[in-house]
């Protein structure tokens, strides 16, 4: 129940973010907005009003939509189509932007916040009657250093630790800013799910400052950019595997933040659920720049095409070829949320 309230509260954000977005630069721009829905037609309810604007829960839980006055008719007051090429390239740049914004803030707030120090060993966890507890180690110690050698990874630790079963070792720790010394005896018979010495490991927090780590997180969104933009090119050419590719619906999303989330817990942080964040939200910014028409990108197409050949393609034809791949969307979308449950996802463990 936590997972399926937290998958609803982030991709309902991610969604509302990515809506907002195109509502606020609407009307910046004095574009007048009639309707800001959940989920797709047909409509469910009115939920409220807004200086104007019906906001809406609608029955198809697949995404959201703004829908501007006159969208697709120049002549109405107010209205998207009627509105300067600048202003419907702004409404229309505003969601994936958002998006961005959003994948910005998630990824600078793992690097902040719950990013592991790969060179720092954290004890998280000591098992009862073991070494570790009659030492007198605690969950939360940093292992500096064993029989005086730094220790900077699990591997390290692991080896000096098992070449010394039965035998004591002098192991340094860090504890509240303090360097303590403990004598451990490694133990060559213990039970599986315990190990020599009875400790449970992960890595503290990497102390990065706000400056930093936004330098993180722009650095994280042009890495997801240039992936999703060369994609098809690495799939084609056989670097990447077709299932890594393959697009995700609801379901899909949900088993990988469940995923995430497992992970979270044993490390205590959301490291890897906030960088999943960030991942989802600039798929959605990119996924909504494609010109495809209904998409964000497709509608843009038809504005670059009047500032290019200074003539407009007539609005019915605009509005067909909208509803046309409005309902291929929706056809696509539903195949991809349907092989989600016929062919699950495979994550690592």
């Amino acid at each position: 129940m936590n997972d399926l309230l937290l998958f609803l509260l982030i991709l309902g954000g991610l969604i509302i973010g990515h809506e907002l977005g195109h509502l606020v630069a609407a009307r910046a721009r004095g574009v007048r907005v009639e309707e800001f829905g959940l989920g797709f037609p047909p409509r469910l309810m009115t939920l409220f009003r807004v200086a104007g604007t019906r906001v809406t829960l609608n029955l198809i839980p697949l995404g959201g939509f703004v829908r501007p006055a006159g969208e697709d008719d120049p002549t109405v007051p107010d209205g998207l189509a009627g509105a300067s090429k600048p202003s419907r390239a702004i409404v229309l740049l505003a969601g994936p932007a958002a998006n961005l914004l959003l994948g910005f803030l998630a990824f600078t707030l793992a690097f902040k916040f719950a990013a592991p120090d790969p060179q720092r060993i954290l004890i998280t966890g000591i098992a009862a009657g073991s070494p570790a507890e009659s030492s007198g180690l605690l969950p939360g110690d940093i292992i500096a250093s064993v029989n005086g050698q730094t220790v900077t990874s699990f591997d390290s630790l692991h080896k000096v630790v098992t070449a010394n079963a039965d035998k004591p070792i002098q192991l340094e720790v860090i504890r509240q800013g303090t360097t303590r010394a403990f004598t451990v005896t490694p133990r060559s018979d213990h039970p599986e799910t315990e190990g020599p010495i009875g400790i449970t490991l992960g890595n503290p927090i990497l102390q990065v400052g706000w400056a930093r780590s936004m330098l993180y997180g722009v650095e994280s969104i042009r890495l997801q950019v240039d992936n999703l933009i060369h994609l098809p090119t690495r799939l084609l050419q056989g670097q990447i595997d077709p299932e890594e590719a393959r697009v995700s619906g609801l379901k899909g999303m949900y088993d990988m933040l469940v995923w995430a989330g497992e992970i979270d817990r044993n490390a205590q942080r959301p490291f890897v659920t906030l960088n999943l964040v960030g991942v989802i939200s600039v798929g959605l910014a990119l996924a909504n720049l494609l010109p495809f028409p209904a998409l964000d990108g497709g509608r843009l197409v038809f504005v670059v095409y009047e500032a290019v050949f200074r003539r407009r393609i007539a609005p019915r034809y605009e509005g067909w070829a909208h509803a046309i791949g409005f309902l291929l969307l929706l056809i696509l979308m539903a195949y991809v949320n349907i092989q989600d449950f016929t062919d699950p996802l495979v994550l690592p463990r």
